[in-house]
């Protein structure tokens, strides 16, 4: 193997020197980085004096060696190496042999031009980005539902009890109540402000309760939720609330039917699936979806075994559906 050659000349050597110059002439130090803890210790050691201080003071426009340092400072020259060796341990200023008139002398000049340190210089926590849809619960997309159903709005049923035609009704926009014993109806969000984007977390929030005849507070009914038709979990309503009229409920409905439900969050996020902010299952996370992949984002409530059918309303004019999607600024290019 040929031995390998480095030649340099004059001016390549200048310049390595001036660059050499230029990076420790300027002392950059964080709290953030570990590996700077120990030049901060000598820094800060360094600079514990006023002696030390006006050395450097000294130093500033000249070089001066330890005699005459010790000469200025009026103070004996075994003193002034001592300081010496803690400013050169800091970085703060070099010390040279050189020859003198008698012997070797030790020259001492300037080194660093300013310090920083940075206390906290870590990137601000960005402001989490949020998206809300509110959605009419009888702005459904798709159904498919078995009686016992129905539809209720602020003034009156929706066309007519038990029959699944109804829900075709352009009137079910205006649903504020709705109920069936069996099957699924499915709603669809617009995820235009996903594009490019990767959310941490979406939320569904929503009140309901189970379907029973009239209403019974001991009624369980299993309902299970999915997001773009991947199962999400089931959620056991315990039952079917009535027995005082509601506050904001309608004086045509009477007592003797449902009043109100339960308002319930179905979450998912990189951990899992949550209900109302309690994780139930870690074996989905929110990486399985690629919530951009469709225009659209589905979310279908259904009533699967043969329990009493489900019932899911919206608080007379307040409440309704809502999809939550959040992440970070930096998701978004």
């Amino acid at each position: 193997m040929n031995p390998a050659v480095t030649i340099k000349n004059e001016k390549t050597e200048k310049n390595e020197q001036t660059l050499i110059e230029k990076i420790t002439r300027h002392i950059s130090l964080s709290l953030d980085d570990p590996g700077d803890y120990q030049p901060l210790e000598l820094l800060g050691k360094a600079l514990s004096s006023q002696i030390r201080l006006k050395i450097l003071y000294l130093l500033k426009h000249q070089s001066l060696n330890i005699v005459e340092l010790a000469k200025e400072l009026q103070i004996p020259v075994s003193s002034t190496a001592f300081h010496i060796n803690l400013l050169e341990e800091a970085g703060l200023i070099t010390a040279e042999m050189l020859p003198g008139i008698r012997g070797s002398q030790k020259v001492c000049s300037s080194r660093a031009e300013d310090i920083k340190i940075s206390i906290n210089n870590s990137p601000p926590q960005t402001p989490a980005r949020s998206f809300s849809v509110d959605m009419p619960i009888g702005n459904y997309f798709d159904f498919k539902i078995h009686p016992t159903c129905g539809m209720v709005n602020e003034t009156s049923y929706i066309e007519s009890c038990d029959d699944v035609r109804a829900f075709y009704s352009p009137n079910r926009v205006s649903a504020q109540l709705i109920w069936f014993q069996k099957g699924f109806i499915e709603y669809r969000f617009p995820n235009h402000f996903l594009i490019d984007s990767k959310p941490s977390y979406i939320s569904f929030s929503l009140e309901l309760c189970s379907e029973a005849p009239g209403y019974r507070d001991i009624w369980p009914s299993d309902i299970t939720f999915y997001l773009n038709d991947i199962e999400l979990l089931t959620y056991t309503s315990p039952g079917d609330f009535g027995g005082r009229h509601g506050k904001l409920t309608p004086a045509w409905w009477t007592d003797g039917n449902t009043q109100f439900g339960l308002l319930k969050t179905i979450g998912l996020d990189k951990k899992g699936v949550s209900l109302d902010g309690v994780l139930k299952t870690e074996s989905i996370n929110i990486d399985a979806f690629d919530l951009a992949l469709n225009p659209y984002i589905s979310f279908k409530i259904a009533i699967k075994k043969n329990w009493p059918g489900g019932q899911f309303q919206r608080m007379l004019r307040i409440l309704s559906w809502r999809l939550t999607t959040l992440w970070r600024n930096f998701l978004i290019i």
